[in-house]
């Protein structure tokens, strides 16, 4: 059964405190009234100062997301950045093909793909704008599945343009967010196909919700549609974890999947990864895929993942 409609969920947190610095006074009859300075308490977040009061503290977590929105690697996420700024990010993308289908490559067959997604994201005070376009090299010899000689190629793969709206309430201890991603097809399929790229124009549908767990833990679950992938509509389900291990450094998890009812077709990940801001307005990521499901043309069991961002 094809799905129609956006479904939106909230997952059980606990409860965590916000608390206030008091005002302190002198002793003396005429009493002063000494206020602190405004300083930045965690020095080395992505976006270098902390936005106005919030829920969620700036860390090396908030980065840039494949889709080229502010999220994990793959999933959005709820969390609302610093406003007024742009960033440039890039990932570079590696994986070895090694089935169609889900039926493995027969023996001797390969293929690789590696690309590079660079992303230019604007920060609004009420929303995400983003475009992200993909450079990506392939090489393919798998002639007894495929009835195809051996062929590589190299060029522009299916721009993405993303949208991603924020401003809404924070909750004790979660928010939400919607928003949108079209990946056109501007990358040539008869070229391209190996890459991911598809005569086809999709639009993915999403809602999030981000909640803190505790004050160096976070979770994540995104839900939504993808619609005209493969002439049908496609259910995707994301969730992930983040834990923060000291300022400069976050841990990440996700398990991401989509569903084409009906037949048996879904593909399933994890990722995981670190995300590391030495400097401020800098990020570095690393992270790894591992393929638990898959009906992929091109399928591959493991898939490495290297970024950067920077902030202005």
């Amino acid at each position: 059964m094809k799905v129609k409609n956006l479904l939106l969920a909230l997952p059980l947190i606990i409860l965590a405190a916000v608390q206030e610095l008091p005002a302190q006074y002198s002793d003396f009859n005429d009493y002063e009234i000494y206020s602190t300075a405004k300083t930045n308490p965690n020095p080395y977040s992505y976006y270098g100062k902390e936005k106005e009061k919030s829920l969620f503290k700036l860390t090396p977590r908030n980065s840039i997301n494949s889709t080229g929105l502010g999220g994990l690697f793959v999933a959005e996420t709820a969390e609302k950045l610093t406003a007024q700024q742009l960033v440039l990010s890039s990932r570079y993308k590696y994986h070895e093909l090694t089935s169609t289908k889900g039926q493995a490559f027969f023996n001797s067959e390969e293929g690789d793909v590696s690309s590079v997604e660079t992303s230019l994201t604007w920060i609004g005070k009420w929303a995400e704008w983003s475009i992200t376009v993909p450079i990506q090299n392939w090489s393919l010899s798998a002639p007894r599945t495929f009835r195809t000689r051996a062929d590589s190629n190299n060029g522009l793969g299916n721009i993405k343009l993303g949208f991603k709206y924020t401003d809404m309430k924070d909750h004790s201890y979660y928010r939400f967010a919607l928003g949108l991603a079209c990946t056109c097809d501007t990358g040539n399929s008869n070229n391209m196909a190996p890459a991911g790229s598809k005569d086809e124009t999709t639009t993915k549908i999403f809602g999030c919700v981000t909640t803190k767990e505790t004050d160096k833990a976070t979770a994540n679950l995104e839900l939504g549609a993808l619609l005209n992938k493969e002439d049908e509509d496609w259910f995707l389900y994301n969730f992930g974890v983040t834990y923060e291990i000291t300022d400069r450094v976050s841990f990440i998890w996700e398990l991401v999947g989509e569903v084409a009812g009906g037949d048996d077709k879904d593909n399933m990940d994890m990722v995981f990864g670190f995300r590391l801001a030495p400097v401020k307005d800098f990020t570095f990521e690393a992270a790894y895929y591992r393929n638990l499901r898959t009906y992929r043309e091109y399928g591959w069991d493991n898939q490495f993942q290297m970024g950067i961002s920077k902030q202005w």
